[in-house]
């Protein structure tokens, strides 16, 4: 797997080449730095030296991804106006592979500088330098046979929840994650060739897997499970939580509680306006049981479970999807509360 210095050169000779930029030194992340941190860039200018807070971004950018970049930043701390220039706290700078125009103008209104491969860039240093090129355009696709799929994000999950489960027989892996043993073969040769295993059975979670998990939730997987949106009768969300409980326990079904509900029941720190469950709904006596109504605009949306993996732990007599599930659908949300709190959930369960 590619370390977080290789396949910068090319958005760090456009930082370089910027008129304002004597020197840049690219410092890779310290022992014990901030999960999410790369490392740092240092720029000397005319007017002083400034160091930014490197993420590295070689996976190709969405909404899951950007905002968990966004909920990152929140969480450095401000410029004090009582420093010099030289000794600035440092802003986040983002190293990618590629920043379409809409994303760039999200970056620059969160004021998050970046830069990419094309040369599209963002780099405001105090007020003393603003500089901004936008619709560069995007370098050529991965082929194929490099791209991931649905399947490689199940199996991802699965390592990810549970390390030691990378040591596991193929006929358990598929059982746990969801899909055929053929496809479990396939892919853990495919992450052995790719470093994601180590000797064949060992797994470390990495940005870059991060990264890839997020990403690939949002836009690959989730859409897969999505069976659809639904309305309750319930005057709130706590009374109809109290009866999915019950309903399912009684038809001996499972579910599992993710984005904000599940956020919520873990750490009391956010609800949401939806309320995204894993449940097998079709086909079962549980809608009926439920009142629920088809509503494209309703609250309560319905995942399919994949594998066992979905179902991890109960928080007050409500059964949570495990915190990599939960934050991953969390940066799917357009709530902006939702970053916070999938920023939150990151730093208690995921460091």
């Amino acid at each position: 797997m590619a370390t977080p210095q290789e396949g910068l050169e090319a958005p760090l000779a456009h930082l370089r080449a910027l008129p304002f930029v004597r020197n840049l030194r690219f410092l890779p992340v310290a022992t014990g730095a901030d999960r999410g941190d790369d490392g740092v860039v240092e720029l000397t200018t005319p007017h002083g030296r400034y160091r930014l807070a490197v993420e590295v971004k070689r996976s190709y950018l969405n909404h899951s991804l950007v905002n968990a970049i966004c909920s990152r930043a929140l969480g450095l701390p401000h410029q004090s106006k009582s420093r010099t220039k030289s000794e600035q706290t440092p802003e986040r700078l983002v190293l990618a592979r590629y920043v379409p125009a809409a994303i760039g103008e999200q970056f620059v209104n969160a004021g998050i500088s970046f830069a990419d491969d094309p040369g599209n860039i963002h780099l405001r240093l105090g007020s003393e330098y603003n500089w901004t090129v936008l619709g560069k355009r995007e370098p050529p696709r991965l082929p194929e046979a490099d791209r991931t799929t649905p399947a490689t994000i199940q199996l991802l999950f699965q390592f990810a929840v549970d390390p030691k489960s990378a040591t596991w027989t193929v006929r358990d892996l598929a059982r746990a994650a969801g899909i055929s043993k053929t496809k479990v073969a396939q892919l853990r040769r495919q992450f052995i060739r790719e470093q994601i295993l180590a000797g064949e059975s060992e797994f470390r979670m990495t940005p870059e897997i991060s990264d890839r998990l997020v990403s690939g939730y949002g836009q690959l997987l989730r859409p897969k499970l999505l069976l659809g949106r639904y309305r309750y009768p319930d005057s709130s969300v706590d009374q109809f939580l109290a009866r999915l409980s019950e309903s399912t326990r009684e038809q001996k079904m499972s579910y599992a509680l993710t984005g904000g509900p599940a956020a919520e029941a873990m750490q009391h720190f956010y609800h949401g306006p939806e309320v995204p469950v894993f449940l097998n709904l079709p086909g079962t006596g549980i809608q009926r049981a439920l009142r629920l109504l088809p509503d494209r605009t309703g609250p309560m949306v319905v995942l399919k479970p994949f594998g066992q993996v979905v179902y991890w732990q109960e928080f007050d007599g409500r059964m949570v999807a495990p915190p990599w599930l939960v934050y991953a659908e969390l940066l799917a949300s357009n709530d902006p509360r939702a970053r916070e709190a999938a920023d939150e959930l990151r730093r208690v369960f995921l460091q």
